[in-house]
């Protein structure tokens, strides 16, 4: 039986991560800003140097593999087919609210981008900023960073708020409550339709 991997944890001085999501906000002065701090990410956040990287769907490893392998993030994921295939890091996951504290499991949110935030909180880290965390897919329009997906990784959802919010994730996302394990959650991604966390501006907090 795979066994799960014991996570490191980063210095005290490490305490800060950066979330990167993949939403059409996200700039490369916001990445180049961040670059001295630690920096964690789903799906093809890989692009930008990562310390920690996260990705639920099968389709998505098997595609970009030959683009990850040599990268020197730490890989997660909880679909352990893939971790055994490739040989990454496998974390069980489990389908409850707020955010795991044991580092056996986490708790998935029907989602990447969650996965990434109870993996970050596996690592020690107690202040996380969110960038490229739009949360919604617009009905016209760029929906990533990088564009639209390759086809295998192609997905949408029929649970779309007036203006493409991802209203399921959202509402997911609302049952983890930052000061329940003594961390804080910035979004510091403008006009996103994640509202729950406080928002901020990356620079007052970097």
């Amino acid at each position: 039986m795979l066994e799960t991997k014991r996570i490191r944890t980063f210095s005290k001085n490490d305490n800060i991560g950066i979330i990167i999501g993949t939403g059409p906000s996200l700039t490369l002065e916001q990445i180049e800003k961040v670059s001295h701090l630690k920096k964690f990410g789903c799906n093809r956040a890989f692009e930008f140097d990562l310390d920690v990287l996260a990705a639920t769907n099968k389709e998505f490893w098997d595609y970009y593999w030959p683009e990850i392998k040599d990268l020197r993030c730490d890989k997660w994921t909880p679909y352990k087919p893939i971790a055994e295939k490739y040989g990454i890091n496998y974390i069980e996951e489990r389908n409850e609210p707020g955010l795991s504290t044991n580092p056996a499991y986490i708790h998935h949110h029907h989602g990447s981008g969650p996965i990434i935030l109870n993996i970050a909180l596996h690592y020690g880290i107690t202040k996380m900023l969110l960038i490229g965390w739009d949360m919604r897919f617009p009905v016209n329009g760029k929906r990533h960073y990088f564009g639209e997906y390759a086809k295998p990784m192609q997905h949408f959802t029929k649970n779309l708020g007036l203006n493409g919010e991802i209203l399921g994730l959202i509402k997911e996302m609302e049952t983890i409550n930052p000061a329940d394990y003594g961390i804080e959650i910035i979004n510091c991604t403008k006009n996103s339709a994640l509202t729950h966390f406080p928002m901020g501006s990356l620079e007052d907090h970097i």
